[in-house]
Parts: C-alpha cells; structure tokens; sequence
C-alpha cells in the first residue's frame, strides 16, 4: 500500500513538471534555468523561434542566474566569448529574484541579443562582441557607456511578456 503511495506521488511529480528539451546550443548548469527555458520554450512563440534561433547559429549559449548585476540590469550578455570564432561559447546571466514570466521575458532579451552579436560578428578578423555591438548600437560608445541595447530586444521582451500573459502556466 505504502508502495502505491509513493509511487502515485512520484508519477504525479514527473508528469506535471516541466521537462526541459534537450537544447545542444542554449544550455544552463542550473535546473531552475533549464526549467524557464523549457515554460519559456512551451508558452511563447517568439521564445521557442529565439531557442530555435540560436540553436542554428554557429555557438553555444550558457545561461546562468546571479544575484546581483550591475546599472540596475535584470540580464546581461557578458562580452568576453570562449570558445574559438567558428564555435564561440556566450554567457548570459538573468538575476534570481525575478518574477518567473519576467525572468524568461529576460532570457529571450539577452537570447536575442546573441542572435545580434553572433549574426554581426565580421567574417574575419577581431572576435569580438562588444565591437559587433558598437555597430549595432553605435551611442553607446558616443555616450562612453558599455551598456548596449537595441529595438529588436526591447521589443522582443515586450511581446514575450505579452505572450506568457495570454498563455496558461
């Protein structure tokens, strides 16, 4: 009886959690993260096309969450790649205390931007993000900044949010 129990409870557990894809390009250590991209992936179009996006690119996306980000930031793209240029390895960092729509409304922000950093990335030459997005958001080098934004995101951000809205958990 005991066994049954247990055994209800443990099938019940597995089969109302989100199971993540398995993504070969957009990838997390951390299984809450692999969780929102898998809710983000299952309930948001422009999310899963982002996912699907990036998993043809030439790279690898690593997401993590951190406590605290600079300038107020809920995400960040870091601008030092490892990896070789055909292959470069990116990390996108979301911070923890995040509501969970607005964490993958995040994650699809910076997730575009890596479709933006990768995709304008010279064909030779410097392997650089920060100088692949000096192109794309050429004030922010005027303003001495190194917080880069662009249309696409923030656009990208607010129709994901509007998508988790309208879509059922």
């Amino acid at each position: 009886m005991v066994g049954w129990i247990l055994l209800t409870f443990w099938m019940s557990a597995n089969s109302t959690a989100v199971q993540a894809p398995a993504f070969k390009h957009v990838r997390s250590a951390e299984s809450e993260v692999r969780t929102l991209i898998a809710d983000g992936y299952g309930r948001s179009a422009t999310f899963k096309g982002l996912v699907d996006r990036v998993e043809h690119l030439s790279g690898v996306v690593y997401v993590a969450s951190t406590v605290k980000l600079s300038q107020g930031m809920s995400g960040a793209l870091l601008h030092q790649p490892a990896g070789m240029r055909e292959m470069p390895v990116l990390r996108v960092l979301v911070k923890t205390n995040l509501a969970r729509d607005e964490a993958i409304s995040v994650i699809a922000h910076e997730l575009q931007h890596v479709i933006e950093a990768v995709s304008g990335l010279p064909a030779s030459g410097e392997f650089s993000i920060s100088a692949a997005f000096d192109t794309l958001d050429p004030t922010a080098r005027a303003r001495g900044v190194r917080e880069y934004e662009t249309d696409a995101a923030i656009n990208v951000t607010a129709k994901v949010r509007s998508e988790l809205q309208t879509r059922d958990r």
